[in-house]
């Protein structure tokens, strides 16, 4: 299992718009993603999962990698969460 942390940054908090940017990423793996945060967790690659998160901004999570691509995708995130000022 690979893991990874990052910040919610946007004042806004988890907004609808980057939630989808987030799920749409996550769907391009074979591997089990999952978002923890608050001591709440969601599949990662499903948009209702996402969407019941409320993540305020400041707020830190962090996203696991379960699965034959775990590291390849962990690496791919770990570049998202940089682009996306969430690291």
């Amino acid at each position: 299992m690979q893991r990874i942390e990052g910040v919610v940054n946007n004042s806004n908090g988890l907004t609808s718009h980057l939630s989808v940017e987030l799920v749409s990423e996550a769907n391009k793996f074979d591997c089990k993603i999952v978002i923890h945060v608050l001591d709440e967790e969601a599949d990662l690659k499903s948009i209702m999962n996402v969407m019941a998160l409320v993540v305020p901004h400041g707020e830190k999570f962090f996203i696991t990698f379960e699965g034959d691509d775990e590291e390849v995708a962990k690496n791919k995130f770990e570049d998202f969460l940089t682009k996306n000022d969430l690291k």
